[in-house]
């Protein structure tokens, strides 16, 4: 075949090269645009019937069925620490800190689910009711907290989003993981 061919084989041939090419940069577009959409990771958990979610990138493990040494004294909230391979962590009830709603006694020592997070210098583990899913939502769907949270959940809720048709409400890290009274 020379490049001089007009045969119906070579017009076909040619015509199909053009729409492979054209698809070819369609789909470049489309993979270009895709990934111009900012994005967060979150870790999604249930306290009672309401739904949470802890950026992915201040989660260090998920942590299930532990045993919690209680120390007296401390705020109601804390129920004690736990021993993660060496290391001494603080538990934390997320839903007692927050004055809302869980499914859980927190009175025995096991603690069920248990998510391990930090914020430099701090680590700690919150006890939730249910782990679910990670998800990645776009940074422009992110919207201020409810102004109808009660002021002890606003605190410690630093946005929320509406996503799997419901309306999740993220943990503002650094403030649950404050330090517990005055500094020595």
């Amino acid at each position: 075949m020379s490049e001089n061919d007009t045969s119906p084989t070579a017009a076909l041939a040619g015509r199909a090269a053009e729409i492979l090419r054209q698809r070819a940069e369609s789909l470049a577009q489309v993979d270009l645009e895709q990934s111009a959409v900012e994005t967060i990771g979150l870790l999604l958990f249930r306290l009672a019937e309401e739904w949470y979610a802890v950026r992915i990138d201040g989660v260090r493990e998920i942590y299930n069925d532990f045993e919690v040494t209680r120390i007296p004294r401390l705020p109601s909230h804390v129920l004690g620490v736990i021993n993660v391979r060496g290391e001494i962590i603080s538990v934390i009830n997320v839903a007692a800190l927050m004055r809302v709603a869980s499914d859980q006694d927190h009175s025995g020592v096991r603690e069920p689910n248990g998510i391990i997070v930090s914020s430099e210098p701090f680590v700690s583990t919150l006890v939730v009711d249910e782990i679910g899913d990670i998800i990645d939502v776009p940074r422009d769907s992110l919207e201020p907290p409810l102004s109808t949270l009660d002021k002890n959940q606003a605190d410690f809720v630093s946005a929320s989003v509406y996503t799997q048709e419901r309306l999740v409400g993220i943990i503002n890290l650094e403030k649950v993981l404050e330090p517990v009274g005055e500094p020595v």
